[in-house]
């Protein structure tokens, strides 16, 4: 029985928790541009008073973002029954 990936908005994620880019809202090129790109790594970190924006490191560079663009990304959660390295 395989196990299906859990996904979300990039804006859901608590703060340090890692997931990777599963995709990008058709239209929002500006976000690829700057890295946020399928496959990538993400991990929220700090945010702004209120909680926007928020600081995500997105392969060791730091991006602030607002909420209303990062819910165009969505990432795919570690699965918390694998194994580092299966």
């Amino acid at each position: 029985m395989a196990n299906k990936a859990k996904t979300t908005a990039l804006p859901n994620l608590p703060r340090g928790q890692s997931a990777v880019i599963a995709r990008v809202d058709d239209g929002l090129t500006e976000l690829l541009e700057i890295g946020f790109v399928p496959g990538a790594p993400v991990r929220p970190m700090h945010s702004g008073l209120g909680g926007d924006p928020r600081v995500y490191d997105l392969e060791g560079t730091l991006v602030a973002l607002r909420r209303a663009a990062a819910r165009h990304i969505h990432v795919t959660l570690p699965d918390a029954g694998a194994k580092e390295g299966d």
